[in-house]
């Protein structure tokens, strides 16, 4: 029997190729199939952390729990804690450029701390990600709860399927004095919120933001809307004025 014509799976996800695999060994193809598997194994070595995550099906019901690396390779849908972090003084936000090595968004403008839920952890453990990504610390009780914002994407073989629990924090920690992981983080920058209400409203082609490295003075700079990571809905606007709100001392509206 005929083999198939070679096919790149470099892009294609993991269902994707365990489908292609199915059919190779359904024409009998035992030499193409397990080209597959061997496809599929290497993928599963790459992305493992070892952090388990629980998953869920599309109605969000607990399905159990998966390490991280299947997770996205999967597509399983999983939760994720987000933070912005806001300074009512200034009237200005912090958001974090994700590091070059990152597998999904590399370099893009992103939530000022974002990361997964571990399995079976709450609000309080996930609080860990701002100490971790950017060396602040950050009290569980003052966080302002905004709801939750579905996020789907593809990146390469990759597929990220996430219900993010969006948060403010008000801080008036000063962005230069923060520690980001370079390893996660490639800068911070802040960002007054006004214009960046307007630039994610459509009213501006880009926003004044200050660069801030440790050790440095602070480099102003402009940053535009298609920079940021993609969200689903008017996630981003919502989120400014929300925190515009936050700055005037006025309690959330619904996410």
């Amino acid at each position: 029997m005929p083999r198939e014509q070679p096919v790149d799976v470099e892009h294609l996800t993991h269902p994707e190729i365990r489908n292609l695999r199915a059919d190779a060994l359904f024409r009998g193809d035992t030499r193409r199939a397990a080209e597959l598997a061997a496809v599929l194994a290497g993928r599963e070595r790459r992305y493992h952390t070892g952090e388990m995550l629980d998953i869920y099906d599309d109605s969000l019901r607990p399905l159990g729990v998966r390490e991280r690396g299947r997770v996205h390779l999967e597509g399983d849908w999983h939760r994720s804690f987000q933070c912005w972090l806001v300074s009512p003084a200034r009237r200005s936000v912090i958001v974090q450029r994700r590091a070059a090595s990152k597998a999904t968004y590399p370099l893009a403008l992103d939530t000022s701390v974002a990361g997964h839920y571990r399995a079976g952890e709450g609000v309080a453990d996930a609080c860990r990600e701002t100490e971790e990504e950017l060396g602040l610390r950050v009290d569980a009780d003052r966080l302002v709860p905004l709801g939750r914002s579905v996020c789907t994407a593809r990146h390469g073989c990759l597929i990220d399927r996430e219900v993010a629990e969006v948060f403010l924090y008000a801080t008036d920690a000063a962005p230069a004095a923060l520690r980001p992981d370079p390893v996660e983080v490639a800068e911070v920058l802040e960002v007054p919120l006004q214009p960046l209400l307007a630039l994610f409203c459509g009213a501006a082609a880009d926003a004044p933001a200050l660069t801030c490295r440790p050790g440095h003075a602070p480099l102003a700079t402009r940053i535009r809307a298609e920079e940021f990571t993609v969200h689903l809905g008017r996630y981003y606007p919502r989120v400014v004025f929300q925190a515009l709100r936050l700055a005037d001392g006025l309690p959330p509206l619904f996410l």
